[in-house]
């Protein structure tokens, strides 16, 4: 996550095992959770609720939680979906799920969450607000957590830290999710519909993805600068899940950081983007490439434009679950048809 990012991204959503035929043993194995039975725990944890308390084991270690959570609270962006695929509503959540933005999140969680209290942004928690809401439990990507923030939260109800950074490691939060909430069976079955979807789109799609290299960009607040997004990142999760081969970098362009935006550059520079066979350009950026990007000769002269393979992303394409991640899939197979009848012409 960066901390310049494009405007075609709300603020409210800045700032990611394959799982195919999920036992429930598996699922535990692959997020590295253990429960204890009802009843069972650590008598701190005793008031938080009759049922007594289960170990989980997040980024950070082991902890405590309610057997069965009533009241979660998401300091993150991330986990309110997940539960929302699981039959749970969190009873706090950071700001941006009143927007029906279709670019921010599918319609269905928005519908699901735009009336529950908020807390503040995940990079800028209301602590009170939390407290508030009276949680026995709260998810958190700690990592954007401002110091001393952590043991606050902590000492109002057992946090479970997450993270989401690097392929493939948005699998690994949504697991450990569902384990979190004592619903693993039903989260590895939602991992195993999704990756049987990303199998059929890498056959299917096979030829075009094994062929050419793509490169996701979209624009800087001001539309006078453009970045790109590598495998890993959070915007491309479905287009990392079929495969894609992605442009690497050239000099100037990498900030240092696996999986992390490249340097926002000048559209005087956009002739780096001569290494991609293929142009995936943000959905909410079809201006800047119409009216602002068709203005720029280095522009037209690209290959990829030459060739006239230069193609819309998908909404919603910061997946943060397994079932959105299913609905971003059957979206790229739409893409993915584009390019591939586009590329056999």
């Amino acid at each position: 996550m960066t901390t310049r990012r494009p405007s075609v991204f709300p603020s409210s959503r800045r700032r990611l095992l394959a799982v195919a035929a999920v036992s429930l043993a598996a699922v535990l194995g692959a997020t590295s959770c253990s429960a204890s039975g009802a009843g069972e725990g650590s008598g701190g944890s005793a008031g938080k609720g009759a049922a007594g308390t289960r170990t989980v084991t997040d980024i950070a270690g082991k902890v405590e939680v309610p057997a069965e959570p009533k009241r979660i609270v998401s300091v993150d962006f991330y986990s309110p979906a997940t539960l929302v695929d699981l039959g749970v509503k969190p009873v706090g959540v950071v700001e941006g799920f009143d927007s029906d933005d279709p670019d921010l999140r599918p319609k269905r969680y928005h519908d699901a969450l735009k009336g529950t209290p908020t807390i503040g942004t995940y990079y800028e928690l209301n602590i009170e607000a939390v407290a508030q809401q009276n949680p026995d439990m709260i998810f958190a990507e700690t990592r954007f957590l401002r110091k001393g923030e952590l043991k606050r939260l902590q000492g109002i109800a057992p946090v479970v830290q997450l993270d989401a950074a690097g392929i493939g490691a948005w699998k690994e939060r949504t697991l450990m999710i569902g384990a979190a909430v004592g619903k693993s069976e039903e989260i590895g079955k939602q991992a195993a519909v999704f990756e049987k979807r990303a199998d059929e789109l890498k056959k299917k799609y096979a030829d075009v993805l094994e062929k050419n290299e793509i490169a996701v960009f979209a624009y800087g607040q001001d539309q006078t600068t453009w970045g790109t997004y590598p495998a890993g990142h959070f915007y491309v999760p479905a287009w990392d899940a079929v495969g894609a081969k992605f442009r690497p970098f050239t000099e100037g362009e990498h900030k240092g950081a696996e999986g992390s935006v490249s340097e926002w550059l000048s559209l005087e520079q956009i002739g780096k983007l001569d290494n991609a066979d293929i142009l995936v350009y943000a959905y909410g950026a079809g201006d800047f490439v119409d009216k602002t990007l068709a203005r720029n000769t280095v522009w037209k002269n690209l290959p990829a434009v030459k060739n006239g393979m230069v193609f819309r992303n998908i909404s919603a394409s910061v997946v943060s679950s397994f079932e959105w991640g299913t609905e971003s899939l059957d979206a790229l197979d739409g893409v993915l048809a584009q390019i591939s009848e586009k590329a056999r012409a």
